[in-house]
């Protein structure tokens, strides 16, 4: 599984920033080492041998060869997998056996604790079998992910761009750190012997002095290198996580912390700065100025809750494979995938059904939808992406909302977007045109999320008759 970036850019943005990675971190450094060849030549000889730059024609093999197996680099060298392996081991118990407990606003959904579920003998096994075989594939499958991910991407988000930037930096200091280990070595070795080839030469350096200073430079420039380097490395384990659909553990108060700040932009206090004169003065400045920081918030807390699905959905099937190995009964497995898939933000939402509060939020929603759709084709991509997933969201929560109306007992089972197309379809609640549409738009939802790099190819009319529908199946529902 490969996920796709929330938002998509122009494709000459796209082209920029790989190229950014391949000028910045690949060809640049075989430059400045050829320069550094020619000017060291010219120096000594006052004969600038321009035409060395014809070497670089022989690097271009070599280059394309280390963009290919860039994210291998990247992932092993850069310490990814270790970071990863590191923080799956760490936080074993909490990713695997515990439920997840989010508290917002003093809310919280509690499930029962798996030592309830499972003997102390199941438990030890079980340990075992995450840590010796889950993980590592788990660690092997985010690999994949990454090496698809760093090919084709989108760079409309902060964390891409940033992650984009770190990697053409990671790969210029490691190439540079490489060159000037072993312009390092050739000082030595120049100190005994001259290096007489037909198409270059370098001369024995004779002067104990020139060989210190030599050494020097490159010793220090090596050491600004590597600390470069490492600290792209660093930068790389804490970003890579953040974008590509791996499970990984995020402590509670970074997840607490995210939603916090978006409450705190919807509901920023302008009653308490401004009277209501200068409220409406100044309506449209208040209302850009919100959108422009929720928008940023948005766009990273849906991919955060997408992505963190995604992952779980894959990493389940691992967990599942070695549960039946150890032969876990049937009941104890499906309280495990339900503790294992816990997601405590969905219960909070859905803890309170068919408030007031939660039909002001779709209402909200809606509002914010219609809008968008009066003027689709002068949005921003971004915009137009959060206005799709909002509506896919809205369809799913009205249709999870008209069902269990129609049948209670439906709300214990876990029915996914299919069944309910399904089940709408068999209650004359929606038409085979309507089921035509909402297949074609779960596919662009997936294809959105599975496939990095790939546009959101979907039309006004499309969006107009989603919000059609939503109407419709409410009118339908209060009739039945």
């Amino acid at each position: 599984m490969t996920y796709q970036a929330l938002t998509s850019s122009k494709p000459g943005v796209n082209i920029w920033n790989m190229l950014l990675r391949v000028l910045f971190g690949l060809i640049l450094p075989f430059l400045i080492e050829i320069f550094v060849y020619i000017i060291y030549t010219g120096l000594r000889t006052q004969d600038y041998q321009f035409s060395s730059l014809l070497l670089f024609f022989f690097l271009i093999i070599p280059i394309i060869f280390l963009y290919i197996i860039s994210p291998r680099l990247v992932f092993f060298f850069g310490g990814v997998k270790k970071h990863i392996t590191n923080n799956l081991k760490t936080n074993l118990e909490s990713i695997f056996l515990k439920p997840r407990r989010l508290k917002i606003r003093d809310k919280a959904v509690p499930l029962e604790d798996m030592e309830h579920i499972l003997k102390d003998k199941e438990m030890k096994l079980l340990k075992n079998k995450i840590e010796t075989k889950v993980i590592p594939d788990l660690v092997k499958e985010a690999r994949k992910q990454y090496s698809q991910y760093f090919i084709d991407r989108s760079h409309s988000s902060r964390n891409q761009r940033l992650l984009t930037y770190n990697e053409s930096l990671f790969l210029f200091s490691g190439v540079t750190s490489a060159l000037l280990f072993m312009n390092l070595i050739l000082v030595i070795i120049l100190r005994g012997t001259s290096i007489k080839l037909d198409f270059i030469e370098l001369d024995q350096i004779t002067n104990s002095v020139n060989v210190l200073i030599f050494s020097l430079i490159f010793g220090l420039l090596l050491f600004f290198g590597l600390f470069l380097f490492f600290t792209s490395s660093r930068t790389l384990c804490r970003l890579i996580p953040r974008i590509v659909p791996i499970i990984y553990y995020e402590p509670e108060i970074e997840r607490e912390r995210r939603l916090i700040q978006i409450l705190s932009i919807a509901e920023f206090p302008i009653s308490n700065l401004f009277v209501r004169r200068t409220q409406r003065e100044l309506s449209g400045v208040i209302y850009e100025a919100k959108k422009s920081l929720l928008l940023s918030k948005m766009v990273e807390t849906i991919s955060w809750y997408y992505r963190d699905g995604m992952a779980k959905s894959i990493a389940w099937k691992l967990y599942k494979e070695v549960l039946e190995e150890i032969n876990i009964p049937e009941e104890a497995k499906e309280q495990i995938e339900k503790q294992f898939k816990y997601d405590p933000l969905l219960q909070i939402i859905s803890s309170q059904i068919l408030t007031s509060e939660e039909e002001q939020a779709i209402k909200a929603d809606l509002d914010y939808i219609q809008e968008k759709i009066s003027k689709w084709d002068k949005i921003r991509s971004e915009e137009q992406t959060l206005s799709f997933l909002l509506i896919y969201r809205t369809l799913e929560t009205v249709f999870r909302k008209t069902l269990i109306n129609l049948n209670p007992e439906l709300e214990k089972e876990d029915v996914n977007f299919i069944k309910l197309i399904d089940i709408l379809e068999k209650n004359r609640l929606i038409t085979k045109d309507a089921v035509s549409l909402l297949h074609e738009i779960r596919f662009k939802r997936n294809v959105l999320f599975h496939e990095p790099g790939k546009s959101l190819d979907i039309g006004k009319k499309t969006m107009d008759q989603l919000l059609y529908l939503i109407k419709e199946i409410i009118d339908k529902a209060e009739e039945k």
